[in-house]
């Protein structure tokens, strides 16, 4: 999934998803591996993540549902990068380095788009001044 579809559905998201998970996790580096386990006479599928800069098994964080796995997503996407992040009853809002707000349903999803822009943004930059 291309990044500016992520961060649209990200900005269209009522709350946790862990379809979008998936899909950040995916960018991040995350590796899935399927796994047939025996079971009771029967094999079931065993879905695992790898993260390359950590041995074995690891869990997929849940970037839209935990404000710290968000805080992992910006850190990781935009090393260096201050921010912050504020929330009412109507939603939440989140703001990197110099860039725009950028709003949501949940602090943890205004952070997964801040943070994904961020980056977005900075890859937008590099593809058009190398051509």
């Amino acid at each position: 999934m291309a990044i500016s579809d992520l961060i649209l559905q990200l900005k269209h998201a009522p709350g946790p998803n862990h379809d979008l998970d998936v899909s950040i996790g995916i960018i991040m580096g995350y590796k899935r591996e399927v796994q047939m386990v025996d079971e009771a006479d029967r094999k079931s599928r065993k879905v695992i993540w790898l993260y390359p800069e950590k041995d074995g098994e690891v869990p997929l964080p849940r970037f839209t549902e935990n404000l710290e796995d968000a805080y992992l997503l910006a850190r990781t996407v935009m090393p260096g990068c201050v921010g912050g992040v504020s929330w009412d009853h109507d939603g939440a809002t989140a703001k990197l380095d110099d860039g725009p707000y950028f709003t949501a349903a949940t602090p943890a999803l205004a952070l997964c788009i801040a943070a994904l822009s961020g980056a977005y943004a900075e890859d937008e930059e590099m593809s058009h001044s190398v051509q």
